[in-house]
């Protein structure tokens, strides 16, 4: 008796566990029940050849496809500082809080890529509010002048600025639980040989829990077995004067590492025109303004900053009040670029309140603004 079997095995989209099930039991068919015709016999064969091959692939991939990169228990966080109280929090307890997912193509500054994945895990946002940002002796009454410091199990930390935190999306910037590679759809074979050791970092084990900066082009800071989170206060050394009309005819650039620089004239270095909504917490929206200025960065590397990830910089009015950027912020996100001192608003330059202003035009607040700049302070955390 003739016997002909037709089987399409579909790629992976959907339900692709109910797939394999079927596909075995047609395995199985296929391999008890014979034919009398050794041409049609033959044919089977290489049908069943054909599908143990398939199948193998299918299991390949599939086990690719799991999330098997996941925090295990026993791996705590522990945050502390200027906050209402001191959280400890275990994995469970991170898993059990509002999670957002993630995707994240990994290259570090040096041209190192550590592979493409899709993390998923709590804001760093909804942690700190767990713990409550609370200034033990504030000298300033915001919280734009707060640092956090994320450090890793082997001691390595990174800044982050209060402001990148807070006046972005929450979902920008999260503590990873688990993660799933993000696999090619074409057949590893037929990837070009020149990409397999990029493929392997596919494979790598992810340390959990990993801090994740989804808006930072490069993933320097994405620090992986993060143990602590300490909340800063800096009580930077800054003019209190009380001004009828605020106003500073210079700025200064400072810190540790290079000589300092007095600008009363912006240099002549590639300008920038931002146009962005003004919006504050106090009084809400202020409409639309255009800045004209110099990028910060380049003004920090003209004064000589170095690349240091534990950096934060300090920018002040003679009034006292400030904003904390951090290093990573400005030099490793795109967004940093947009961060400029202005002397021209609405294409005049500014004379009231001051001859330059500090604009963050990707902030949800402007609140981290300032106007009639004094002081930029470059200070490395210990």
């Amino acid at each position: 008796m003739k016997k002909k079997v037709y089987l399409q095995l579909t790629k992976i989209k959907g339900r692709t566990w109910t797939v394999l099930p079927i596909v075995f039991c047609m395995l199985f068919l296929l391999t008890v029940f014979g034919c009398k015709d050794s041409q049609e016999d033959r044919k089977i064969r290489e049908e069943v050849s054909r599908l143990h091959e398939e199948v193998s692939a299918l299991s390949g991939e599939l086990a690719l496809l799991r999330p098997r990169n996941q925090l295990v228990s026993g791996k705590e966080v522990l945050i502390t500082g200027e906050v209402a109280q001191t959280v400890c929090l275990s994995a469970q307890d991170m898993t059990r809080l509002e999670c957002s997912d993630v995707r994240l193509n990994e290259v570090s500054r040096d041209g190192r890529y550590h592979g493409a994945f899709s993390f998923r895990g709590p804001s760093l946002r909804s942690l700190l509010e767990l713990a409550g940002i609370n200034k033990k002796k504030p000298d300033f009454n915001k919280d734009l002048d707060l640092a956090i410091v994320v450090k890793d199990r082997k001691g390595q930390k990174i800044v982050l600025s209060w402001g990148e935190i807070f006046y972005r999306n929450p979902a920008d910037i999260i503590i990873a639980c688990e993660a799933c590679p993000i696999i090619p759809h074409h057949d590893r074979s037929k990837i070009p040989e020149a990409y397999h050791d990029w493929l392997k970092q596919l494979d790598r084990d992810v340390g959990f829990p990993k801090l994740i900066l989804s808006r930072d082009f490069y993933s320097d800071r994405c620090l992986e077995e993060i143990t602590a989170i300490e909340v800063v206060d800096l009580h930077p050394t800054v003019s209190q004067q009380k001004q009828e009309i605020l106003y500073s005819p210079q700025f200064t650039i400072s810190g540790t590492g290079f000589e300092s620089l007095i600008f009363d004239e912006l240099p002549t270095l590639n300008r920038s025109e931002i146009l962005f909504k003004e919006v504050g917490d106090g009084q809400g929206y202020h409409g639309l303004k255009l800045f004209e200025g110099v990028s910060l960065t380049q003004l920090l590397e003209k004064a000589g900053i170095g690349r240091d990830l534990d950096s934060a910089i300090i920018v002040s009015a003679p009034d006292g009040y400030r904003t904390l950027l951090s290093y990573g912020e400005l030099f490793l996100s795109p967004a940093g670029n947009n961060i400029i001192i202005g002397d021209m608003m609405a294409r005049k330059k500014i004379k009231e309140r001051g001859r330059f202003f500090l604009v963050t035009p990707d902030d949800l607040s402007a609140d981290r603004h300032v106007k009639s700049i004094q002081k930029i302070e470059v200070i490395k955390l210990q």
